[in-house]
Parts: C-alpha cells; sequence; structure tokens
C-alpha cells in the first residue's frame, strides 16, 4: 500500500449506484450480486416497480453511466436499450459505478 490509500481488488463486493429519482439526487452501494430495485428499497429510496420479474417494465429506468446486465428483459427493445433505458428489477452491475436517472 502506497500513502495509505485502501487497497482496492476487483473482487470488491459494493459499487456505487447515482439515483436521481423525483428531484433529489441518492448514493448507495451497490453490492454486485443485488439487483438495483432491490437495493433501492433497502436504502429506503421508493423507485417504481411492479411486476419485478422483468415482464411490465414499470421499473424502467435510464442508465446515465456505467454498465449493467439485465437478467431478464421482456419488455424494452432494441431502440429502448440503445437509449439507455433498463429495468431496474432486472440489473445488476458491471462497472464500479452506475448513474441511473428517474427523472426526464
Amino acid at each position: 500500500m502506497e500513502g495509505n490509500q485502501p487497497l482496492v481488488t476487483s473482487h470488491d463486493p459494493s459499487a456505487t449506484v447515482v439515483v436521481h429519482l423525483d428531484g433529489k439526487t441518492h448514493t448507495v452501494p451497490w453490492p454486485r450480486g443485488e439487483k438495483l430495485l432491490d437495493v433501492l428499497l433497502a436504502a429506503g429510496i421508493e423507485a417504481p416497480y411492479s411486476c419485478r420479474e422483468g415482464h411490465c417494465g414499470a421499473c424502467a429506468t435510464t442508465k446515465v453511466s456505467g454498465e449493467v446486465a439485465m437478467e431478464a428483459n421482456d419488455v424494452l427493445d432494441d431502440e429502448d436499450l440503445a437509449d439507455g433505458l433498463i429495468l431496474a428489477c432486472q440489473s445488476r452491475p458491471q462497472s464500479d459505478e452506475v448513474e441511473v436517472s428517474y427523472d426526464d
């Protein structure tokens, strides 16, 4: 360790998500094995959702930056994905920081 900087390894269990919702910005740790919607709800952030299965699209949000992987997607088409839309109920982080916005 140089300069008393903490050692960060590639198996660090958490990413960070910055969420814009209802005019407020929240920054929360996002454990890599957890889905975005679950992390937001556990942090007391009232993100929209309905089915939690990737079927309805109620949890769709715009990915501003970072990378995610979606387990299921029965709603978003190629154009939606190109526009940065993701399903919060199916997304897990693939980068160390992800920023999403529910605000237009």
